[in-house]
């Protein structure tokens, strides 16, 4: 079966690292960044990312958005026919995680399966998933640790998203 997942959040969160610890030809449009942006890294995803991976018997295609507000227009593009998403968020930094109410506010509104990723659990500044669900407002089953640079820790994220995106196919 093919399946199409939105890997979404924050700038700086991990959505790009995400895709390339899981996909052997990842398409990315990372480019240099603006000053202001420079403090937290180098470059930044102005269009998207994509990759594929077969896993539990399904061929996904994660499409990366970018994380600043002025490419949410990329959101509602990559967006179209999805099948369910993953929001990444660093959890090591609150601003972060606070700001990635947008990005479930558009999800809600999608109606799909999605589920919340909280990267860079191997920092010891960062908060837990439960912390995390708890200030989102969302429900613990749906908030997961994440280290994106850990394959095995991704292909958990994403078996995490297909199980939900099964579970609402069953129901439907």
């Amino acid at each position: 079966m093919i399946t199409k997942i939105l890997i979404t959040g924050h700038f700086s969160a991990g959505k790009t690292q995400l895709i390339s610890t899981l996909s052997r030809d990842i398409l990315s449009t990372e480019v240099k960044i603006s000053l202001e942006e420079e403090k937290k890294k180098e470059t930044t995803t102005v269009a998207m990312d994509y990759g594929k991976i077969k896993t539990s018997g399904f061929y996904v295609h994660l499409f990366g958005t970018p994380g600043q507000e002025r490419f949410d227009f990329m959101l509602e593009i990559l967006g179209k026919d999805h099948d369910g998403a993953v929001v990444v968020v660093d959890s090591a930094d609150l601003l972060n995680i606070k700001k990635s109410v947008r990005f479930i506010d558009f999800l809600r509104k999608q109606g799909k399966p999605f589920i919340v990723a909280c990267n860079k659990q191997d920092k010891d500044s960062c908060m837990n998933p439960r912390e995390i669900a708890i200030l989102l407002n969302l429900p613990e089953e749906v908030v997961f640790p994440l280290i994106a640079y850990d394959k095995h820790s991704c292909l958990y994220i994403i078996d995490k998203i297909i199980s939900h995106i099964s579970s609402s196919r069953k129901a439907a």
